[in-house]
């Protein structure tokens, strides 16, 4: 065996070591604080937990070992952040918590760890091994002209019309908080979110305008701004960042709004002034923040973090995965039925799935049990549903790859990681229009490729003149 092929395998052998030991560490700490910490308090709402036989725990750890080593070792590209950051909160805690919810049995519970397993796994391969082409295949230039975009004889400089876009989406955002459930500064504790957000779904309901405008201002537009501030060094850019997620969040009540600060901060320092980052990070941050809450939790004598972080970003997604494949098994899938296929297919419920699902766990309960990419999928094409699912997080990944080429590693995964926390909460197809993936895409596509992380900015009249043909490269074209 060559010297380097013995290089390579012992790369590969501590990697697996190190991805293994990790993976039983998030293992044996979701599965306590599942039992120990949130299940007892938590049973009102359909949260159980039993005690799995040890070899199926073994064989969900060996399988969520195999999908990690599956996925890129280096995270160089914004469909890493999004593939790592879906691994952490959606795909190991339903393949890790499936034996022990109580809501399948054995042999269920094992097939569907395998069938999420192998789907995100091969998406996870396909970027870690050839999915470079999908960057590599967007010309960049090194000139003035990165800043630009063309559009036939014209060009557009892209500070211009990214940041345009920005405050005009911000204008409308605010303006409509505005009109509906009004602006309130207000230092909300973790105990009172749920009274306001309660308000705030009986001014607006579930979704409408606000709905749609707010996950797009909280999860990209005000993430951008501050990757901006902190790249250029503009405190006044941070300070209307922050300010702009504080009203969010103290008017509406939404967590997500405010763990979402508390992420892109985070990603923020993980890539600070690196082109690429270990993907360890991503494995060991979500064992971190479970105990950091648990140890927080118990030193106040509570339940406030952990409920907040752990069971509303972790355990959950888990959970419901169970609870929907359950269901649906024992039930008509939906078939999409009640969303963009709703001309063609008869659907067989008086409620959409999340609302159905609730109702199933809580008689009576008029809320909304939202789930994962793979729950929404099995939930409307059954077993086939986690595939297709994972197909169109391909496509996305592979559009959003194109949107992000050009810019630095830490900028693309600010702007990202938010929207794909939220596919732990919903389908990818209804996370595009209403929790910020389209609005991400674009605006990453348009943003300036320089004046982040210390690069100059071109004088706009410099940008424009390498943009604009010369009047003899004109005449040539004709």
């Amino acid at each position: 065996m060559k010297r380097a092929e013995r290089a390579l395998l012992r790369g590969l052998l501590r990697r697996l070591v190190l991805v293994g030991v990790t993976v039983t560490v998030l293992a044996t700490t979701t599965d306590w604080i599942a039992a120990h910490l949130v299940a007892p308090l938590f049973s009102y709402s359909g949260f159980t937990h039993v005690v799995a036989p040890w070899p199926a725990r073994l064989v969900v750890v060996a399988l969520t070992i195999g999908v990690a080593m599956c996925l890129p070792a280096t995270i160089r590209r914004a469909s890493h952040v999004v593939l790592w950051t879906i691994f952490v909160v959606c795909v190991a805690p339903a393949m890790l918590m499936s034996p022990s919810t109580g809501y399948l049995s054995i042999g269920t519970a094992l097939a569907l760890s395998a069938t999420i397993g192998a789907s995100f796994a091969v998406v996870g391969a396909s970027f870690a091994v050839c999915g470079a082409s999908a960057a590599r295949s967007v010309p960049t230039s090194d000139g003035p002209e990165r800043d630009v975009i063309r559009l036939g004889a014209r060009s557009v400089d892209r500070g211009a019309l990214t940041w345009t876009v920005c405050a005009a989406y911000s204008a409308l955002t605010y303006a409509v908080m505005t009109a509906t459930v009004g602006v309130h500064v207000r230092f909300l504790a973790l105990d009172d979110i749920y009274d306001v957000r309660a308000a705030y779904t009986a001014d607006v309901g579930s979704g409408g305008t606000l709905g749609y405008l707010l996950t797009g201002q909280a999860y990209v537009v005000n993430p951008l701004l501050l990757a901006r501030g902190i790249a250029r060094r503009r405190p006044a850019l941070v300070v209307l960042a922050s300010a702009g997620q504080f009203l969010l969040y103290s008017s509406t009540g939404f967590k997500a709004v405010l763990f979402s600060f508390v992420a892109v901060l985070g990603v923020a320092l993980l890539f600070r002034g690196r082109a690429q980052r270990a993907s360890l990070s991503f494995l060991v941050a979500p064992i971190a923040i479970m105990i950091v809450s648990a140890v927080a939790d118990a030193l106040q004598g509570g339940i406030t973090w952990t409920s907040v972080f752990t069971r509303r970003f972790m355990l959950t997604p888990g959970l419901l995965t169970s609870v929907y494949v359950q269901f649906f098994s024992d039930n008509p899938v939906a078939g999409y039925g009640y969303s963009f296929l709703r001309t063609w297919v008869d659907y067989p419920y008086d409620l959409p799935p999340p609302k159905r699902i609730a109702a199933f766990l809580v008689p009576g309960s008029n809320g909304y049990a939202n789930a994962n990419l793979f729950a929404d999928g099995f939930a409307n094409l059954g077993w086939v549903g986690i595939p297709v699912a994972a197909a169109a997080l391909f496509v996305w990944l592979r559009f959003l790859d194109r949107a992000a080429a050009g810019l630095p590693l830490r900028v693309a995964a600010m702007t990202v990681v938010m929207p794909s926390i939220m596919l732990s909460n919903t389908s990818v197809f209804t996370a595009m229009l209403s929790h910020g993936l389209l609005v991400g895409t674009v605006i990453l596509a348009i943003a300036p490729r320089s004046g982040w992380d210390g690069q100059p900015v071109p004088p706009s009249s410099e940008r424009r003149r390498s943009a604009s043909p010369s009047r003899r490269d004109r005449q040539s074209s004709r």
